[in-house]
């Protein structure tokens, strides 16, 4: 059987309907592959489409300044494709994406660990970034970076929640661990995001000839913890255990899994009251 082509150099985009048009292409050729980086990528569609609608409904302080940070974040994990599949043209990705592009060949990884381990690489070592690099890492912003990774964690959980009733065929998958996983998702994504910001902060204030060993070392650490997220330590066997009676009820249809998550990310849950 003929390898799948690669995917396609995806453009920068300049808005957020850019960047959902960049998504679906990664989705779309996800579906076609087949390749297991389209959980991550109908996950952050599910995300993106939230953030719209919060912009448009005056979630945060500064709307325009939450969609050019929006923009500049998702640019980072196209530009982590296009030097992933092309690398001849483009700048090699990270530690942190490669290991967790390397990992969708992987079988085993459940659908969650695919998903959580581009939220790690994303959060853990763009978000930083991005923020610093776009002058929003100030006090003044904070209330809105909170409020946007909060709106992350809701998508992350939501997904968890909704597939249950939006998918007969996947209506077991996390039956095992009902609550108490979606209270671990959150709890991931909190502390994603709280280190994320003090990563900004060290990154705003010390000298700009710095940054680039200090972005090299940050990606080595989040390249390690993207490890355990596929290959976690053995607590007296109790998280492969889980793991393991999750992936026994867990479709293995890539194409199906797929579609049925882009569906769900048309629908995001509401926002948080918090917000």
């Amino acid at each position: 059987m003929p390898s799948p082509s690669p995917l396609a150099p995806l453009r920068p985009a300049t808005t957020l309907d850019e960047v959902v048009a960049d998504i679906d292409a990664v989705i779309d050729w996800s579906i076609e592959a087949p390749s297991r980086l389209g959980y991550f990528a109908a996950l952050y569609k599910r995300i993106t489409v939230a953030v719209k609608t919060a912009v448009s409904d005056g979630v945060f302080e500064d709307g325009p300044r939450l969609a050019r940070l929006d923009v500049a974040f998702a640019n980072r994990y196209f530009d982590a494709l296009n030097g992933y599949f092309h690398p001849d043209g483009y700048a090699k990705p990270t530690r942190s994406w490669r290991l967790t592009f390397d990992a969708a060949a992987r079988p085993e990884p459940i659908m969650l660990q695919h998903m959580l381990a581009g939220v790690n690489a994303h959060i853990g070592l763009d978000l930083g970034i991005v923020a610093q690099a776009v002058d929003t890492a100030t006090r003044d912003m904070k209330t809105d970076f909170d409020r946007i990774n909060a709106v992350l964690a809701s998508q992350v959980s939501g997904v968890i929640a909704d597939i249950d009733e939006l998918s007969p065929a996947l209506a077991d998958i996390y039956a095992v661990l009902m609550k108490n996983e979606i209270f671990l998702i959150d709890q991931s994504v909190t502390a994603f995001r709280d280190d994320a910001w003090r990563f900004a902060t060290v990154l705003a204030l010390e000298p700009g000839f710095l940054r680039p060993v200090t972005i090299r070392v940050r990606d080595v650490t989040v390249a390690g913890q993207g490890a355990l997220v596929y290959d976690p330590p053995d607590v007296v066997g109790l998280i492969q255990t889980a793991i393991d009676a999750i992936a026994a009820r867990e479709s293995r249809d890539v194409v199906r899994n797929i579609r049925v998550l882009d569906e769900i990310a048309a629908n995001p849950a509401p926002m948080p009251a918090a917000l």
